[in-house]
């Protein structure tokens, strides 16, 4: 072919554009890209991307706390489009952000409540003896005398009843246990004598009064040494006790009052002589301000049966 013929041709095709191929357009996002021809011929040009396929994969994490999560994940996808008998590659890297979800738990605790529930119990309480005088009562039971007035309680004397029970329960003591209810000082209120010691001679207790401010029963201090019963004799405003020493010997004690403290007035003594066991005297003293003076001695007499006949005074030493 002619020169000239040539340079036409080449013209043609420049003017034409046959031979040129071009990547297919479908994403309208731009990228740079590089393009590998069969003609072995790099070429750089900027275009939308032809296809791209991208799989976002995230990775989630549950926390002790209850929080949920994930980190941002980088993934690469490729697609081969042939067109013309031109391959084109395109490579894509793309950052998938996985947004960090919290969970919020609510938790409830359940908290035990105590309930307590004040619960009313009656105990049922054992009397072992009524001692009663008008519209007194004293009953005897394990935690101490129980004092009721008009069958209304009053108070609980708090004392040792042990020996009382068990003195009611014997019929030789149960006479010499009894609980007196009496006016001992006269002063219009009933006091209460109490037992602690029963024998088969003497009954020792504690005197309580009645305190009319208090409108109770309170322990008698000012007759604390006198711990034996008392006979109270109402014409001389006086009272009189009595201890054995035995069968045939006693003491025996005649108080006044002096205002609210009893004072001893005289004392009756029977003994045996030290000098005869078989002789029973009796002294008599008689106390002022507290001093002791014998005043006078008998010795007993007895018939020829051995029982007392009198008795006669022996002179004093």
């Amino acid at each position: 072919m002619k020169k000239s013929a040539i340079i036409a041709v080449l013209s043609f095709v420049l003017l034409t554009g046959c031979g040129r191929t071009d990547p297919v357009v479908s994403d309208p996002e731009t990228a740079e890209t590089t393009v590998a021809v069969e003609k072995k011929t790099e070429v750089t040009t900027t275009a939308p991307i032809v296809s791209s396929d991208v799989s976002a994969a995230s990775t989630a994490a549950t926390t002790a706390s209850g929080t949920k999560s994930s980190a941002n994940t980088t993934t690469t996808s490729t697609k081969t489009v042939a067109r013309g008998g031109t391959t084109l590659t395109v490579a894509r890297r793309t950052n998938t952000s996985v947004k960090a979800t919290t969970k919020h738990t609510n938790v409830t605790t359940a908290q035990d409540t105590t309930t307590t529930t004040a619960v009313s119990t009656t105990t049922a309480v054992t009397v072992h003896k009524v001692f009663t005088k008008d519209d007194l009562e004293c009953r005897v039971t394990r935690e101490g005398i129980d004092i009721f007035v008009d069958n209304e309680k009053l108070q609980t004397i708090e004392i040792d009843t042990e020996e009382l029970i068990n003195a009611l329960s014997d019929i030789k003591t149960e006479m010499k246990a009894s609980i007196i209810i009496e006016d001992v000082d006269l002063d219009g209120n009933d006091d209460i004598f109490i037992p602690q010691q029963v024998g088969t001679l003497n009954t020792f207790g504690v005197y309580y009064r009645f305190d009319s401010e208090e409108k109770q029963f309170v322990k008698w201090e000012e007759l604390g040494e006198i711990d034996s019963r008392a006979d109270v004799n109402k014409e001389d405003m006086t009272f009189t006790t009595t201890v054995k020493l035995s069968e045939d010997e006693y003491e025996e004690k005649h108080f006044a009052w002096n205002g609210n403290a009893p004072e001893i007035q005289t004392m009756k003594k029977k003994y045996r002589s030290a000098e005869d066991k078989d002789e029973l005297l009796i002294d008599y003293f008689e106390y002022t301000s507290g001093e002791e003076v014998l005043v006078k001695r008998e010795r007993v007499l007895f018939d020829a049966d051995g029982r007392e006949a009198g008795a006669e005074e022996v002179e004093l030493d």
